[in-house]
């Protein structure tokens, strides 16, 4: 990806552009050229008014552009003439209002391709940015900045393109109009520069800031239908959804009184414009009759009213993109400083670098790890090995570490200082490598309204989900009850963030997923603190039962799921305070020992 920093307008349009991954220049290029055509049929158009109007007005059909006609047509009869170049006329008018509805088709195409493209793109250097950024990100501004901000960004890239073509038509008619009758039209021209430019120098402030207060409003909304929404149990125990409601409606009421004042600026100069046309007119009329002849004057009058038809609803329309175009910098704004954080935050590359697996002991050297924003740190010069198939449980009180070592071994933070190998190798040689290897079951597994099959197979494109494996680790997780008792089996679908299963039938379906990736490394991080004891009990039978084929990582504060663990670490402000066997530490730790004691390990 192009990583320079873009400034202005433009700079931000390309990078967008880029994110989408179309080329800026060929992009703009191609537009520019059907945008010339689209102005070159408008040129035609009102030339073709020029004949007609003569005709009109009792000219010579022998002489001139008029004459070229005639002889086509083997007549100088009016009568003839007249129907033959008005439908000339009107075959032009079609061909352009067709010719400009084909292309506002394409462009659309291609401004709403380039939103879908850019906000899956963001979307990516979201999910794919260090671990230690997105721990520190609002979920909320997330969503916001990739679906509402992208959209705003996608609206300036058509506001400008639109204006692009809508400045060109005025010009090509502009010109058809200054070889017509050059005083009148540079008076006209005068005229309307001066109001125009004149309401987008009042307009311009506002415009720009109701945009931000959309902004603000937008993010507001999400803040408000987040925790509604996803913490629907919650809101609903403690009879908060009229906050949460309340809000959301206050931030889109809010984002509403904005939409009315855009709405009200944008059409404002429309009117206007309509009172300068009618007074343009008027003046014209006067200037010609006064000036000049009859059939002059009906001649240019004749041009101008044809030219209106097009200019005056483009002009509008460019009166209408301005304000689209200052409004929506908001959200281009935030999507090309966001897109840029997260390319200087580094990307994930999901890809191993090899097909060679981590395999062997795990060791940490000297490892510390310090917060940015923290004074002192969460583990202070840890050195450890962990033994290759062996199981390894990390107990201690809470605020210890234990949370943050497993972190770090999992790759997902990277230590202040010292070393995390595997098998002599750092674990940060190939992340994605060593990702492959790790099978994780969290304390609150992340479950999607898909079925079991895809749940326990997460991730996997549906085509290549493996039913024989899933069938073993459903047997290993202790699954068949549940899947028995289901009428679709692994076909059910399971609900949003699996609301239609138990706490514990999550976590065995949590340790299934973890097994399906046939890992060489198991972790469990307070898989157990929620279960109810049977269920417990189950999940530490079938721990035992992979104890030697694998090496098992465990963070827990229950007696029964650490009792059996080869080794037993117990860490206490961020260091190793005892390890050994569970009776080892309990007899070498008083600490541990008085926790065991107390049942904060039961």
């Amino acid at each position: 990806m192009h990583s320079s920093r873009e400034s202005g307008l433009a700079g931000k349009l390309r990078l967008m552009l880029r994110m989408a991954g179309a080329s800026p220049w060929r992009w703009v290029a191609s537009t520019l050229v059907l945008s010339l055509l689209l102005a070159a049929l408008d040129t035609l158009g009102v030339a073709a008014m020029v004949p007609l109007t003569q005709l009109i007005g009792g000219a010579d059909p022998t002489t001139g552009f008029l004459g070229t006609i005639s002889s086509a047509l083997g007549t100088t009869d009016p009568a003839t003439l007249i129907p033959a170049v008005a439908g000339i006329v009107m075959g032009l008018f079609v061909i352009k209002s067709a010719a400009a509805l084909v292309f506002r088709w394409w462009l659309l195409g291609r401004t709403t391709r380039v939103s879908a493209l850019s906000a899956a793109e963001l979307m990516r250097r979201y999910v794919l940015a260090p671990y230690s950024d997105h721990r520190g990100r609002r979920m909320s501004e997330v969503y916001r900045n990739v679906n509402d901000a992208t959209n705003q960004a996608a609206s300036v890239l058509l506001g400008v393109m639109t204006l692009v073509t809508d400045a060109l038509v005025v010009v090509a008619i502009t010109v058809i109009l200054a070889i017509t009758a050059p005083l009148v039209t540079l008076l006209t021209v005068a005229l309307f520069g001066f109001f125009v430019f004149g309401l987008q120098h009042l307009l311009r402030g506002r415009q720009a800031r109701i945009g931000e207060e959309m902004a603000d409003a937008s993010l507001e909304a999400w803040q408000y239908l987040m925790p509604g929404l996803e913490g629907f149990r919650e809101a609903r125990l403690t009879s908060s959804a009229r906050t949460f409601v309340n809000g959301f409606r206050n931030a889109r009421l809010r984002y509403a009184r904005a939409g009315r004042e855009l709405g009200i600026l944008s059409e404002a100069p429309r009117y206007v414009l309509e009172i300068v046309f009618v007074i343009a007119i008027v003046g014209i009329s006067i200037f010609l009759f006064a000036t000049g002849s009859s059939a002059q004057a009906i001649t240019v009058l004749g041009v101008f009213a044809a030219a209106s038809l097009r200019a005056l609803p483009t002009l509008n329309r460019i009166t209408a993109t301005l304000a689209t175009i200052r409004t929506g910098r908001a959200g281009l704004d935030i999507v090309s400083r966001i897109s840029e954080e997260l390319e200087v935050g580094g990307t994930h590359d999901e890809e191993p670098r090899d097909d060679i697996r981590y395999g062997g002991d795990i060791t940490l050297r000297g490892v510390t790890f310090r917060y940015p924003d923290a004074a002192v740190p969460v583990l202070d010069e840890l050195t450890l090995t962990i033994a290759e198939n062996r199981t390894t449980a990390f107990v201690g009180s809470s605020g210890a570490g234990k949370s943050t070592l497993l972190d770090l071994i999992l790759g997902l933070l990277e230590p202040t200082s010292g070393a995390i190998e595997c098998g002599g190798r750092s674990i940060f040689d190939d992340r994605a490598g060593w990702y492959r290897g790790l099978g994780v079951v969290p304390q609150d597994v992340f479950l999607i309204n898909d079925t079991l099959a895809a749940n326990i197979a997460f991730g996997e494109d549906p085509e290549r989900i493996d039913l024989g494996r899933i069938t073993e680790v459903v047997a290993m997780a202790q699954l068949e009850a549940l899947i028995a008792e289901l009428p679709e089996g692994l076909q059910t679908t399971v609900g949003e963030r699996g609301v239609r299963l138990s706490g514990g039938q999550r976590q065995r379906l949590g340790l299934a997923r973890a097994l399906y990736r046939r890992p060489g490394i198991l972790v469990l991080d307070e898989a157990t603190s929620a279960l109810d004891n049977a269920t417990e009990h189950e999940i530490a039978t079938t721990l035992r039962s992979l104890q030697g084929t694998m090496t098992i990582l465990i963070v827990a504060h229950r007696l029964s799921t650490v009792r059996s663990a080869d080794t037993l670490v117990f860490l206490q402000a961020g260091r190793i305070a005892s390890m050994g066997t569970f009776e080892d530490v309990r007899g070498e730790s008083v600490e541990f020992a008085r926790l065991v004691e107390l049942g904060e390990l039961n």
